[in-house]
């Protein structure tokens, strides 16, 4: 008897095996499957991504997704990723991203795939969105649930938006916290802090703050960098870790306000969690999310966390004091001044440390077991 395949899509890689996918492929593994995965590889190192593969049992295949959905090249990666379906009769198909999400589900329903699993990291409509996001985005949603067997969902205002479409025939829609964040390997990095501190050139009198994310304008770091100017800590410093389209605009806008010697651009690091665990303050000013993992490691981490009141950021952070409206400088500024004090920053630190104990990666992986189980019993 053949072993039981699972094909896990997303529509680009990155340099290494991304920590995201990590839960579905354990769960996937640890249930038996035979786990392969379809991605747009052009922008792998070569030496980690293979090791990655090796360490985590991949079989990993090209797909020519782009980004932009209509563009040609995503025509191709239809046919490439509809033949290999054809050829490899997979068990599950687990899609993932819009573009991943939608071919995804287009190829699975043509190659005749037993079960499939949308994950939506984020539906691209949401409150406060514009008119075109909700007439695009939920109509496709509304029409490929009619592809869909299980849709999963990791924030509470998207899975109420999901039951509400017309899933296939016995389709189910199911709330799942994340991806889950490995807690035990963030425990000790706190430790580490005044030589990463060191490292990075700052002294143990000065106040970090540090943020997360690529430099897109649906990260905000606009407001983030205005709000650090107006807030005008003494003794503080500011590190954005992500790299990015919007890199001159911001770096003009911090020569223009003097404040190079305040706000650094560190660009792509691979020792992010450490940069976290030697800070004092996470901001997280973003205008658009699904469930960051970004914010959910530096509460882990143990720091009080500053984020924009939006979806997903308020269900990690329910109770805190610390959310603002992404558009408004003042209160973010206001906020950058009260985290540093201790009767905000004890409170707000041991609600996270509390409040991130559901989203831990042994929890989802637990979860998404359960979702493949089901997946064989009605597959």
């Amino acid at each position: 008897m053949s072993r039981k395949k699972l094909l896990y899509i997303t529509h680009l890689s990155g340099k290494r095996v991304n920590r995201i996918w990590l839960s579905a492929i354990e769960a996937a593994r640890q249930s038996g499957y035979e786990v392969h995965l379809a991605c747009n590889m052009d922008e792998i190192d070569p030496q980690g991504w293979h090791s990655d593969c090796e360490r985590y049992g991949l079989i990993t295949h090209q797909i020519d997704f782009d980004r932009i959905p209509l563009r040609r090249k995503n025509r191709r990666a239809y046919q490439q990723l509809l033949h290999l379906m054809q050829r490899e009769q997979f068990h599950i198909v687990h899609c993932n991203t819009p573009i991943g999400g939608v071919l995804g589900r287009l190829c699975a329903a043509r190659a005749r795939a037993p079960y499939v699993i949308y994950q939506a990291h984020g539906f691209h409509f949401w409150k406060g969105a514009g008119l075109k996001s909700w007439l695009f985005y939920y109509t496709a949603e509304r029409f490929l649930a009619h592809y869909t067997d299980l849709l999963l969902t990791i924030n509470q205002e998207d899975y109420e938006a999901a039951k509400r479409f017309r899933l296939k025939k016995n389709g189910r829609t199911a709330y799942i916290a994340g991806v889950g964040v490995d807690l035990a390997c963030l425990e000790g990095l706190a430790k580490n802090r005044q030589q990463k501190r060191q490292e990075l050139g700052v002294s143990e009198q000065e106040r970090l703050f540090v943020s997360v994310g690529e430099l897109i304008v649906r990260k905000n770091h606009t407001a983030l960098i205005d709000g650090f100017a107006l807030a005008q800590i003494k003794n503080a410093k500011l590190l954005i870790c992500g790299e990015g389209s919007e890199r001159e605009h911001l770096e003009r806008k911090i020569e223009q306000k003097g404040m190079q010697e305040q706000i650094q651009l560190l660009g792509f690091r691979t020792d992010v969690l450490e940069i976290i665990g030697a800070c004092d303050v996470f901001v997280f000013p973003s205008l658009q999310e699904g469930l960051p993992v970004a914010l959910m490691e530096a509460m882990a981490v143990g720091l009080p966390c500053i984020a924009s009141r939006i979806r997903g950021n308020v269900d990690l952070l329910p109770e805190s004091r610390l959310l603002f409206d992404p558009k408004d400088i003042g209160e973010l500024a206001g906020l950058m001044e009260c985290a540093l004090s201790s009767a905000y920053s004890t409170q707000e630190r041991v609600q996270n440390l509390q409040n991130i104990q559901k989203f831990s990666f042994d929890a989802v992986l637990c979860q998404m077991k359960q979702f493949y189980a089901l997946a064989d019993l009605e597959a």
